[in-house]
């Protein structure tokens, strides 16, 4: 008889498929993902079918099984990459829910002068590395914004972005811009092959994997944020064996969620929470032809809700009027770890929704002060910018 498995000496590998539903091992000890123990799961099923045949006895008969699935849950904590603008550890997971990122892989130094506290004028040859919706550091000396691009002009000789969170007077000059990568909404967004180590012994393959939610949450006052990630898939194996490669993990702290602010139309306001689902309806391909039965995945439509709770203010209701009138309002969240010199920022995490309706309005508790929980909806306007998830 084997000895039996610890949980705790599992790890987690997480690599994109080529080919949908064709498994692909870990290639690197990299690969692993740094998983939250709680939470952690994968199911394997088939769907049971019931043979309801009359026979001399009321006893049933044996049933089979047909469809293979698989689903599970890994949740991460939300933390960025090792550098400025590196992708994080779980780079394959956002991808897959959201389908696409954009790199701005340098730091750009903006021109000599004009700056102002929304607009950077770029260099000719740097403005190709910004988008609308990138969400971006500016490093200025002891004063570090991150914040969302709202508008880039490509003029030659005279090229600028705008953004959303204004500085509290006219960037200096020659100010940088810290690499960033921004993952966004787009379709194709590839499927994965997860291998699940259960005590480091038993090698689980969960293969064709496509997420189908992520939420972000326990982003509240003085708490590490935690993104789990579910999955659904078309197929499943499990066997002996030991990792491929020795996991390795990178050393980035998830930041505390301390001076990490909440804006709505780039005005900062006092909350205590801030959660978001991502949730992907995802529709399965099946096959007559197929020994599994499902044969691929395709995602039919993404949807974005959340809930905010500032203090109720007793001098307006703004926020009731956003609901009464169904107005659209951006809403943008920062967080970060603090870096070496005082108000400067390292490890940023910034989320963007550029257009969100309240869809509920209700009046909250919080210690005995009046609190407005806004609960939002997000959506799109001219494309593909409903969400922007940066990391910096």
């Amino acid at each position: 008889m084997g000895n039996s498995l610890v949980v705790n000496e599992g790890s987690v590998f997480v690599e994109k498929e080529v080919t949908e539903g064709l498994y692909v091992p870990e290639a690197a000890g990299s690969s692993a993902v740094e998983v939250l123990s709680d939470g952690l799961e994968f199911t394997p099923s088939r769907e049971a079918l019931e043979r309801n045949n009359r026979t001399s006895s009321v006893e049933t008969v044996a049933g089979r099984v047909g469809i293979k699935s698989m689903s599970g849950s890994v949740p991460v904590e939300l933390k960025a990459g090792t550098t400025d603008g590196a992708l994080p550890r779980a780079k394959h997971l956002w991808e897959a829910l959201l389908g696409d990122y954009r790199q701005g892989a340098a730091q750009n130094t903006t021109k000599s002068s004009g700056n102002t506290a929304t607009k950077l004028q770029i260099e000719d040859a740097d403005i190709v590395d910004y988008a609308v919706g990138d969400i971006i550091k500016i490093e200025e000396a002891g004063a570090h914004v991150v914040t969302p691009i709202t508008a880039v002009d490509d003029t030659g000789g005279a090229a600028n972005i705008t953004v959303l969170i204004p500085h509290i007077s006219a960037y200096t000059d020659s100010v940088t811009i810290a690499p960033f990568s921004t993952f966004f909404h787009a379709s194709g967004a590839p499927t994965l092959s997860i291998t699940n180590y259960l005590g480091g012994d038993i090698r689980e393959k969960a293969i064709g994997m496509r997420p189908v939610s992520a939420e972000i949450s326990n982003f509240a006052t003085g708490q590490l944020a935690e993104v789990p990630f579910s999955l659904e898939g078309l197929d499943f194996d499990r066997a002996v064996g030991t990792p491929l490669y020795t996991p390795s993990y990178d050393t980035v702290e998830p930041p505390v969620i301390l001076s990490s602010c909440i804006f709505i139309d780039g005005v900062s306001i006092d909350v205590n929470s801030f959660s978001l689902s991502i949730a992907n309806e995802v529709g399965f391909k099946t096959s007559t032809c197929s020994e599994n039965g499902r044969i691929s995945s395709r995602i039919t439509r993404l949807n974005l809700t959340g809930s905010i709770n500032p203090y109720m203010e007793d001098d307006d209701v703004a926020r009731f009027d956003l609901f009464n009138e169904n107005t659209s309002f951006s809403l943008f969240v920062s967080t970060g770890n603090p870096d070496s010199v005082s108000g400067e920022l390292k490890e940023c995490i910034g989320i963007y929704l550029p257009n969100c309706k309240l869809s509920e309005l209700q009046t909250g508790d919080e210690d005995g002060i009046h609190t407005d929980i806004m609960n939002y909806i997000a959506h799109k306007t001219l494309g593909n910018d409903s969400v922007f998830i940066g990391f910096i």
